[in-house]
């Protein structure tokens, strides 16, 4: 049985699986620059030591996935920097560094590499409406440059409106590997919409699930939204969705180009969110920003090895 297949059967018994924590906060935490435009796409060149040792710091807490440093480096990130020529090479190494942390950790269970791709557009603008011929193209560039690279799946992460979803979806699919799906999600009074720093057309979780539910999609995930919203999120992902879900909240906030660390939750208190998604059926478990490796240590040692189905 091939790694890949190992990880559907896990999930298709109901096991939980522990995902790694936030990366772009943690090269920050770790002293690293943020670069102005690309924010985490820049530290790929300058600093890919301390990419690979937080790989390897997840892999040590219990993380069985872990998510390429390739978030900011889609071709319309990359252009707000100048770095556009360089869109192969990051790529290829964000996800390299990830193969090479797996193999010096030389664990005894299995470690999956997720190859990350998202649907921000530049700047936080969700106002920047990429035509759908740009956006296909874009996608379709760098879900193949992942899966050139050896990632094991493609995880398009915090998509904020369906058009995105959409041509992320059919790039993805297209390179033959598992596609995962992560929404955002904003609170405008008891109600969730798709969105980062406020919602932007009024989009919700079932409509984009109903979007993508039959293009090959095989989990959906609540990311990179608040903990505490994010089981709201879940069960309006369940209304639409049987396959397999996953939850990855944030803590904090962020100002361009840096994570805030205030008011972000313990380890012990993003547990016990953990503990709730889990409840909700969630199955593959982990944190964005301001997550950091002991968060994830505790999801590995108190978390339930099955959900209730």
């Amino acid at each position: 049985m091939g790694t890949i297949d190992l990880l559907q059967s896990r999930l298709e018994a109901g096991e939980v699986i522990i995902m790694d924590g936030g990366m772009v906060s943690e090269i920050q935490r770790r002293g690293v620059p943020m670069h102005p435009q690309t924010w985490s796409a820049g530290p790929i060149l300058t600093h890919p030591e301390v990419i690979r040792t937080i790989h390897e710091d997840y892999i040590r807490a219990g993380a069985e996935i872990i998510i390429t440093n390739s978030f900011n480096t889609g071709r319309a990130r990359l252009e707000t920097g100048g770095l556009e020529g360089r869109i192969a090479e990051m790529n290829t190494l964000a996800v390299k560094l990830a193969r090479e942390a797996r193999d010096n950790m030389a664990s005894d269970r299995s470690v999956f590499i997720a190859g990350a791709m998202n649907g921000l557009p530049p700047n936080l603008d969700a106002t920047v409406t990429p035509s759908l011929e740009m956006a296909r193209s874009n996608y379709q560039e760098q879900a193949q440059l992942l899966a050139d690279a050896g990632a094991d799946l493609i995880l398009i992460e915090m998509m904020i409106r369906i058009l995105d979803t959409e041509a992320a979806v059919e790039a993805a699919v297209a390179t033959g590997l598992p596609t995962w799906v992560g929404f955002s999600c904003q609170n405008d009074n008891g109600k969730l919409f798709l969105g980062v720093h406020g919602k932007w057309a009024r989009e919700t979780i079932p409509q984009a699930v109903e979007s993508v539910a039959s293009k090959g999609v095989s989990t959906m995930f609540v990311m990179h939204t608040l903990s505490e919203d994010t089981a709201q999120g879940l069960r309006e992902l369940r209304q639409r969705w049987s396959g397999p879900m996953g939850a990855y909240a944030h803590s904090g906030d962020y100002i361009m180009p840096e994570w805030q660390w205030d008011n972000v939750l313990s380890p012990q208190g993003y547990l016990k969110y953990a503990q709730e998604w889990a409840n909700t059926g969630a199955q593959i478990i982990g944190g964005c920003c301001g997550i950091t490796p002991e968060h994830i240590r505790l999801l590995k040692e108190n978390l339930p090895p099955k959900i209730s189905k």
